[in-house]
């Protein structure tokens, strides 16, 4: 599987869950943990009520430790999640 390729069509499509108000739950977190195994590459809109530009990256980060996947990227207020890192090169 090409993950460069797989990571710009992320990029493009829409977010496969959003983060509500009520935060990083157990519910959540199990719930990005099969969509990750499903689609290999995810991304994650958060809402307005929970996120603010300061804290964005580390809710990001939180979920990427408890999901054991890898942060790709972060735009606004959504981010991308893989299970694989995508090696850069070529």
């Amino acid at each position: 599987m090409d993950y460069q390729k797989e990571f710009k069509k992320a990029l493009l499509s829409q977010p496969r869950c959003t983060l509500g108000k009520r935060g990083i739950t157990k519910e959540f977190i199990l719930h990005v943990t099969k969509l990750l195994k499903r689609y290999k590459i995810i991304k994650v809109k958060t809402l307005k009520t929970i996120a603010s530009k300061s804290n964005i990256k580390d809710i990001a980060i939180e979920i990427s430790k408890l999901t054991n996947s890898y942060l790709l990227d972060v735009r606004g207020k959504i981010f991308i999640l893989s299970l694989n890192p995508i090696k850069k090169g070529k």
